[in-house]
Protein backbone atom coordinates (compact mmCIF):
# COMPACT_ATOMS: atom_id res chain seq x y z
CA UNK A 1 0.00 0.00 0.00
CA UNK A 2 1.46 3.47 -0.87
CA UNK A 3 2.14 5.57 1.46
CA UNK A 4 -0.33 8.01 3.16
CA UNK A 5 -2.95 5.63 1.17
CA UNK A 6 -6.37 4.56 2.81
CA UNK A 7 -7.14 1.17 3.71
CA UNK A 8 -10.05 -0.40 2.02
CA UNK A 9 -12.86 -0.88 4.60
CA UNK A 10 -14.13 -4.64 4.90
CA UNK A 11 -17.40 -4.73 3.05
CA UNK A 12 -20.55 -5.86 4.79
CA UNK A 13 -22.90 -7.93 3.78
CA UNK A 14 -26.43 -7.28 3.86
CA UNK A 15 -28.61 -7.59 7.73
CA UNK A 16 -29.76 -11.36 8.04
CA UNK A 17 -27.87 -13.09 5.27
CA UNK A 18 -28.17 -16.98 4.63
CA UNK A 19 -26.57 -19.50 2.71
CA UNK A 20 -28.14 -22.59 1.99
CA UNK A 21 -26.52 -25.79 0.17
CA UNK A 22 -27.83 -29.59 -0.18
CA UNK A 23 -26.52 -32.17 -2.42
CA UNK A 24 -27.93 -33.17 -5.88
CA UNK A 25 -26.70 -36.71 -6.19
CA UNK A 26 -29.13 -38.72 -3.82
CA UNK A 27 -32.77 -37.81 -3.09
CA UNK A 28 -33.89 -36.84 0.77
CA UNK A 29 -30.53 -34.90 1.54
CA UNK A 30 -31.02 -32.04 4.24
CA UNK A 31 -30.04 -29.00 3.49
CA UNK A 32 -27.03 -26.95 5.72
CA UNK A 33 -27.54 -23.37 6.49
CA UNK A 34 -25.30 -20.68 7.13
CA UNK A 35 -25.04 -16.75 8.58
CA UNK A 36 -22.89 -14.94 6.13
CA UNK A 37 -21.40 -12.38 8.48
CA UNK A 38 -20.84 -8.66 7.73
CA UNK A 39 -16.68 -9.68 7.66
CA UNK A 40 -17.54 -12.70 5.36
CA UNK A 41 -17.15 -15.45 7.60
CA UNK A 42 -19.87 -18.15 8.10
CA UNK A 43 -21.90 -19.67 11.24
CA UNK A 44 -24.14 -22.28 11.03
CA UNK A 45 -27.20 -21.25 11.76
CA UNK A 46 -28.82 -23.39 14.86
CA UNK A 47 -30.52 -26.84 13.96
CA UNK A 48 -28.62 -27.42 10.68
CA UNK A 49 -28.80 -29.22 8.85
CA UNK A 50 -32.47 -29.20 7.92
CA UNK A 51 -34.81 -31.39 6.92
CA UNK A 52 -35.36 -30.01 3.56
CA UNK A 53 -34.48 -31.27 0.46
CA UNK A 54 -35.05 -30.36 -3.52
CA UNK A 55 -34.05 -27.32 -5.53
CA UNK A 56 -33.26 -24.26 -4.27
CA UNK A 57 -34.36 -20.50 -4.70
CA UNK A 58 -34.78 -17.05 -3.05
CA UNK A 59 -37.67 -14.68 -2.77
CA UNK A 60 -36.95 -12.09 -0.57
CA UNK A 61 -36.80 -13.68 2.98
CA UNK A 62 -38.21 -16.82 1.92
CA UNK A 63 -36.45 -20.11 1.04
CA UNK A 64 -38.46 -21.62 -1.87
CA UNK A 65 -37.64 -25.64 -2.22
CA UNK A 66 -38.76 -27.68 -5.24
CA UNK A 67 -39.41 -31.06 -5.25
CA UNK A 68 -40.78 -34.22 -7.38
CA UNK A 69 -44.09 -33.02 -6.98
CA UNK A 70 -44.37 -29.65 -5.08
CA UNK A 71 -43.08 -26.00 -4.42
CA UNK A 72 -42.82 -24.70 -0.64
CA UNK A 73 -41.75 -22.00 0.66
CA UNK A 74 -40.09 -21.37 3.89
CA UNK A 75 -40.18 -18.41 5.87
CA UNK A 76 -36.56 -17.81 6.76
CA UNK A 77 -36.06 -16.13 10.31
CA UNK A 78 -34.02 -12.96 9.73
CA UNK A 79 -32.51 -13.12 13.03
CA UNK A 80 -31.68 -16.67 13.63
CA UNK A 81 -31.72 -18.28 9.47
CA UNK A 82 -33.95 -21.07 10.72
CA UNK A 83 -36.31 -21.91 7.46
CA UNK A 84 -39.97 -22.77 9.12
CA UNK A 85 -42.67 -24.07 6.43
CA UNK A 86 -45.03 -20.98 5.20
CA UNK A 87 -46.98 -22.77 2.42
CA UNK A 88 -46.74 -25.69 -0.14
CA UNK A 89 -48.60 -26.07 -3.13
CA UNK A 90 -48.81 -29.04 -5.92
CA UNK A 91 -45.60 -28.09 -8.69
CA UNK A 92 -46.22 -31.04 -11.04
CA UNK A 93 -42.94 -32.30 -11.02
CA UNK A 94 -39.32 -29.91 -11.18
CA UNK A 95 -36.33 -30.27 -12.62
CA UNK A 96 -35.57 -26.81 -12.16
CA UNK A 97 -36.38 -23.61 -10.51
CA UNK A 98 -35.77 -19.66 -10.57
CA UNK A 99 -37.50 -16.70 -8.36
CA UNK A 100 -37.21 -12.80 -7.04
CA UNK A 101 -39.39 -10.97 -5.02
CA UNK A 102 -42.60 -11.59 -6.78
CA UNK A 103 -42.99 -14.50 -8.58
CA UNK A 104 -41.30 -18.75 -8.83
CA UNK A 105 -41.16 -20.35 -11.33
CA UNK A 106 -40.48 -24.17 -11.52
CA UNK A 107 -39.74 -26.27 -14.37
CA UNK A 108 -41.28 -30.10 -14.59
CA UNK A 109 -43.48 -32.19 -16.16
CA UNK A 110 -47.70 -32.51 -16.71
CA UNK A 111 -48.82 -35.58 -14.55
CA UNK A 112 -49.55 -37.42 -17.73
CA UNK A 113 -45.70 -36.95 -18.28
CA UNK A 114 -46.43 -35.67 -22.10
CA UNK A 115 -45.34 -32.33 -21.92
CA UNK A 116 -42.66 -30.39 -20.46
CA UNK A 117 -43.95 -27.15 -18.21
CA UNK A 118 -43.25 -24.06 -16.49
CA UNK A 119 -45.24 -23.32 -13.08
CA UNK A 120 -45.40 -19.57 -12.12
CA UNK A 121 -46.70 -18.77 -8.61
CA UNK A 122 -47.04 -15.60 -7.39
CA UNK A 123 -45.38 -14.81 -3.72
CA UNK A 124 -47.71 -13.17 -0.68
CA UNK A 125 -46.14 -11.58 2.47
CA UNK A 126 -46.84 -14.60 4.22
CA UNK A 127 -45.53 -16.84 1.52
CA UNK A 128 -48.36 -18.35 0.21
CA UNK A 129 -48.55 -19.20 -3.61
CA UNK A 130 -50.80 -18.51 -5.94
CA UNK A 131 -50.52 -19.43 -9.61
CA UNK A 132 -50.35 -16.59 -11.92
CA UNK A 133 -52.80 -16.39 -14.90
CA UNK A 134 -52.07 -18.77 -17.40
CA UNK A 135 -49.95 -21.21 -15.19
CA UNK A 136 -48.78 -23.94 -16.14
CA UNK A 137 -46.92 -22.96 -19.51
CA UNK A 138 -45.84 -25.94 -22.02
CA UNK A 139 -42.52 -25.61 -22.87
CA UNK A 140 -42.01 -28.78 -25.08
CA UNK A 141 -43.69 -32.23 -25.27
CA UNK A 142 -41.87 -34.92 -23.43
CA UNK A 143 -40.51 -36.63 -26.52
CA UNK A 144 -36.93 -38.17 -26.88
CA UNK A 145 -35.74 -35.65 -29.36
CA UNK A 146 -37.27 -32.82 -27.35
CA UNK A 147 -35.51 -29.83 -25.34
CA UNK A 148 -36.31 -30.49 -21.91
CA UNK A 149 -35.70 -27.00 -19.46
CA UNK A 150 -32.74 -28.11 -17.22
CA UNK A 151 -32.08 -23.97 -15.77
CA UNK A 152 -34.27 -20.79 -15.15
CA UNK A 153 -33.50 -17.45 -14.97
CA UNK A 154 -35.55 -14.35 -14.16
CA UNK A 155 -35.26 -10.91 -14.23
CA UNK A 156 -38.00 -7.99 -14.02
CA UNK A 157 -38.66 -8.40 -18.09
CA UNK A 158 -37.80 -11.77 -18.89
CA UNK A 159 -37.52 -15.68 -17.62
CA UNK A 160 -34.60 -17.06 -19.66
CA UNK A 161 -34.52 -21.17 -19.85
CA UNK A 162 -31.72 -23.69 -20.56
CA UNK A 163 -33.25 -26.47 -22.46
CA UNK A 164 -31.14 -29.73 -23.39
CA UNK A 165 -32.33 -32.04 -25.69
CA UNK A 166 -31.02 -35.26 -27.67
CA UNK A 167 -27.25 -35.84 -28.30
CA UNK A 168 -26.40 -32.92 -26.68
CA UNK A 169 -28.52 -30.90 -28.72
CA UNK A 170 -30.25 -27.97 -26.82
CA UNK A 171 -32.09 -24.49 -26.93
CA UNK A 172 -31.70 -21.15 -25.68
CA UNK A 173 -35.76 -19.76 -25.12
CA UNK A 174 -36.70 -16.35 -23.70
CA UNK A 175 -40.26 -15.58 -22.27
CA UNK A 176 -41.20 -11.98 -21.90
CA UNK A 177 -42.71 -11.40 -18.23
CA UNK A 178 -45.25 -8.89 -17.47
CA UNK A 179 -45.17 -7.12 -14.00
CA UNK A 180 -47.72 -9.48 -12.62
CA UNK A 181 -45.29 -12.55 -13.10
CA UNK A 182 -47.49 -13.40 -16.31
CA UNK A 183 -45.60 -15.10 -19.42
CA UNK A 184 -45.59 -14.39 -23.06
CA UNK A 185 -45.36 -15.84 -26.00
CA UNK A 186 -41.98 -17.99 -25.66
CA UNK A 187 -38.74 -17.60 -28.67
CA UNK A 188 -36.03 -19.69 -28.91
CA UNK A 189 -32.33 -19.81 -30.41
CA UNK A 190 -31.34 -23.68 -31.27
CA UNK A 191 -27.99 -25.15 -30.44
CA UNK A 192 -25.64 -27.05 -28.52
CA UNK A 193 -26.77 -27.98 -25.18
CA UNK A 194 -28.04 -25.48 -23.45
CA UNK A 195 -27.18 -25.68 -19.60
CA UNK A 196 -27.06 -23.05 -16.36
CA UNK A 197 -28.56 -19.91 -17.74
CA UNK A 198 -28.18 -16.51 -15.83
CA UNK A 199 -29.44 -13.04 -17.25
CA UNK A 200 -28.69 -9.47 -15.90
CA UNK A 201 -30.96 -8.37 -12.43
CA UNK A 202 -33.06 -6.30 -11.78
CA UNK A 203 -33.41 -5.40 -15.23
CA UNK A 204 -31.47 -5.71 -18.33
CA UNK A 205 -31.19 -7.44 -21.94
CA UNK A 206 -27.67 -9.69 -21.70
CA UNK A 207 -28.33 -13.36 -21.06
CA UNK A 208 -25.61 -16.39 -20.73
CA UNK A 209 -26.02 -20.46 -20.85
CA UNK A 210 -22.92 -22.99 -20.22
CA UNK A 211 -22.58 -25.42 -23.44
CA UNK A 212 -22.38 -28.47 -20.96
CA UNK A 213 -21.42 -30.71 -23.36
CA UNK A 214 -18.10 -28.27 -23.90
CA UNK A 215 -17.96 -26.39 -20.81
CA UNK A 216 -18.00 -23.26 -22.93
CA UNK A 217 -20.33 -20.12 -22.31
CA UNK A 218 -22.71 -18.74 -24.93
CA UNK A 219 -23.74 -14.92 -24.61
CA UNK A 220 -27.28 -13.38 -25.74
CA UNK A 221 -28.75 -10.15 -26.28
CA UNK A 222 -32.69 -10.03 -26.14
CA UNK A 223 -34.74 -7.59 -27.87
CA UNK A 224 -37.73 -5.82 -26.36
CA UNK A 225 -40.12 -8.65 -27.35
CA UNK A 226 -38.22 -11.15 -25.81
CA UNK A 227 -36.29 -12.43 -29.00
CA UNK A 228 -32.75 -13.69 -28.06
CA UNK A 229 -29.67 -13.13 -30.40
CA UNK A 230 -26.06 -14.50 -30.05
CA UNK A 231 -23.88 -12.08 -28.92
CA UNK A 232 -21.15 -11.20 -31.53
CA UNK A 233 -18.19 -12.61 -29.72
CA UNK A 234 -20.31 -15.49 -29.80
CA UNK A 235 -19.11 -18.68 -27.83
CA UNK A 236 -15.87 -18.75 -25.53
CA UNK A 237 -14.22 -21.96 -25.18
CA UNK A 238 -11.68 -20.29 -22.47
CA UNK A 239 -12.46 -23.15 -19.88
CA UNK A 240 -14.67 -26.05 -18.64
CA UNK A 241 -17.42 -23.78 -16.60
CA UNK A 242 -20.05 -25.69 -14.45
CA UNK A 243 -21.85 -22.46 -12.92
CA UNK A 244 -22.26 -18.68 -13.12
CA UNK A 245 -23.72 -15.65 -11.93
CA UNK A 246 -24.03 -11.92 -12.77
CA UNK A 247 -23.32 -9.65 -10.34
CA UNK A 248 -25.70 -7.02 -8.69
CA UNK A 249 -24.88 -4.11 -10.65
CA UNK A 250 -25.23 -6.02 -13.90
CA UNK A 251 -21.49 -4.96 -15.22
CA UNK A 252 -19.76 -8.47 -14.72
CA UNK A 253 -20.40 -12.33 -15.28
CA UNK A 254 -18.83 -14.81 -13.09
CA UNK A 255 -17.94 -18.15 -14.07
CA UNK A 256 -17.12 -21.18 -11.85
CA UNK A 257 -14.20 -23.22 -13.21
CA UNK A 258 -14.51 -27.34 -12.61
CA UNK A 259 -10.42 -26.29 -11.81
CA UNK A 260 -11.60 -24.21 -8.94
CA UNK A 261 -11.33 -21.07 -10.53
CA UNK A 262 -13.43 -18.28 -10.65
CA UNK A 263 -13.64 -16.56 -14.48
CA UNK A 264 -13.92 -12.86 -14.32
CA UNK A 265 -15.94 -10.90 -17.31
CA UNK A 266 -17.20 -7.89 -18.36
CA UNK A 267 -20.65 -7.15 -19.95
CA UNK A 268 -21.24 -5.06 -22.79
CA UNK A 269 -24.83 -4.23 -21.86
CA UNK A 270 -25.77 -3.33 -25.93
CA UNK A 271 -24.51 -5.98 -27.25
CA UNK A 272 -24.31 -8.93 -24.46
CA UNK A 273 -20.56 -9.15 -25.75
CA UNK A 274 -18.37 -10.48 -22.57
CA UNK A 275 -14.77 -9.91 -22.06
CA UNK A 276 -12.39 -11.80 -19.75
CA UNK A 277 -10.43 -9.00 -17.08
CA UNK A 278 -9.17 -11.74 -14.98
CA UNK A 279 -9.71 -14.83 -12.21
CA UNK A 280 -9.73 -15.74 -8.70
CA UNK A 281 -7.26 -17.62 -6.33
CA UNK A 282 -8.31 -21.22 -6.83
CA UNK A 283 -10.46 -23.19 -4.35
CA UNK A 284 -9.06 -26.67 -5.80
CA UNK A 285 -10.66 -28.70 -8.36
CA UNK A 286 -14.36 -29.70 -8.56
CA UNK A 287 -15.92 -26.02 -8.04
CA UNK A 288 -19.51 -26.80 -9.14
CA UNK A 289 -21.68 -24.16 -7.97
CA UNK A 290 -21.30 -20.20 -7.35
CA UNK A 291 -23.58 -17.56 -5.53
CA UNK A 292 -23.33 -13.85 -4.62
CA UNK A 293 -25.16 -12.32 -1.95
CA UNK A 294 -27.49 -9.31 -2.66
CA UNK A 295 -25.25 -6.88 -1.30
CA UNK A 296 -23.00 -7.99 -4.71
CA UNK A 297 -19.38 -7.81 -2.20
CA UNK A 298 -19.56 -11.29 -1.30
CA UNK A 299 -19.30 -14.93 -3.74
CA UNK A 300 -19.72 -18.36 -2.83
CA UNK A 301 -18.04 -21.23 -4.69
CA UNK A 302 -19.09 -24.68 -3.72
CA UNK A 303 -16.99 -27.70 -4.80
CA UNK A 304 -17.90 -31.59 -5.10
CA UNK A 305 -15.60 -34.25 -4.33
CA UNK A 306 -17.74 -35.84 -6.90
CA UNK A 307 -15.69 -34.12 -9.76
CA UNK A 308 -12.11 -33.06 -10.45
CA UNK A 309 -8.71 -34.25 -10.07
CA UNK A 310 -7.90 -34.86 -7.55
CA UNK A 311 -10.53 -35.07 -5.55
CA UNK A 312 -11.87 -31.88 -3.66
CA UNK A 313 -13.41 -32.30 0.16
CA UNK A 314 -16.70 -30.85 -0.15
CA UNK A 315 -16.87 -27.33 0.77
CA UNK A 316 -18.03 -23.72 0.43
CA UNK A 317 -15.41 -20.83 -0.13
CA UNK A 318 -16.42 -16.79 0.62
CA UNK A 319 -14.73 -14.48 -1.89
CA UNK A 320 -14.73 -10.85 -1.42
CA UNK A 321 -15.72 -9.00 -4.32
CA UNK A 322 -14.94 -5.64 -5.52
CA UNK A 323 -17.95 -4.05 -7.62
CA UNK A 324 -16.32 -1.33 -8.98
CA UNK A 325 -13.27 -3.41 -10.58
CA UNK A 326 -14.46 -7.14 -10.27
CA UNK A 327 -11.30 -8.13 -8.53
CA UNK A 328 -12.04 -11.19 -6.18
CA UNK A 329 -10.11 -11.80 -2.53
CA UNK A 330 -10.13 -15.62 -1.02
CA UNK A 331 -11.58 -15.59 2.17
CA UNK A 332 -11.83 -18.88 4.24
CA UNK A 333 -13.50 -22.41 3.24
CA UNK A 334 -16.08 -24.79 5.12
CA UNK A 335 -16.58 -28.15 5.19
CA UNK A 336 -20.04 -29.26 4.37
CA UNK A 337 -21.95 -32.83 4.67
CA UNK A 338 -22.55 -33.75 1.94
CA UNK A 339 -21.72 -33.27 -2.42
CA UNK A 340 -23.19 -30.04 -3.17
CA UNK A 341 -25.93 -29.72 -6.30
CA UNK A 342 -27.17 -26.53 -4.91
CA UNK A 343 -27.14 -23.38 -3.30
CA UNK A 344 -29.04 -20.48 -2.74
CA UNK A 345 -28.29 -16.82 -0.53
CA UNK A 346 -31.51 -15.42 1.44
CA UNK A 347 -31.31 -12.07 2.77
CA UNK A 348 -33.95 -9.30 4.27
Amino acid sequence: MPPGATPTPTPAAAHGTFIFVNGNFSSGEPTDGYRLNADGTLTLISGSPFPISGGLAASGGFLMVSTGNSLTSYRVDPASGVPTKAASVAAGGSSAIAADTKNVYVAGVTADNANNIISGFSVASSGALTPVSGSPYVFSPTCLFCDQPVSLAVNNNFLAVGGVGFHSVGDFTVYPRSSSGVLGKPQGLGGDEQGDVAIQHPTGNAAFAIDGSLGAINSYHIDSTGKPVAAGNGQLLTGNFMDEVVDATGKFLLLADLSGVVNVFTIDSATANISQIGTSESTGSGAILIAMDPSGRFVIVAQSSFLGSPPAPDQITVFTFDPATGAMKKLQSYPVGKAPGRITIVSE
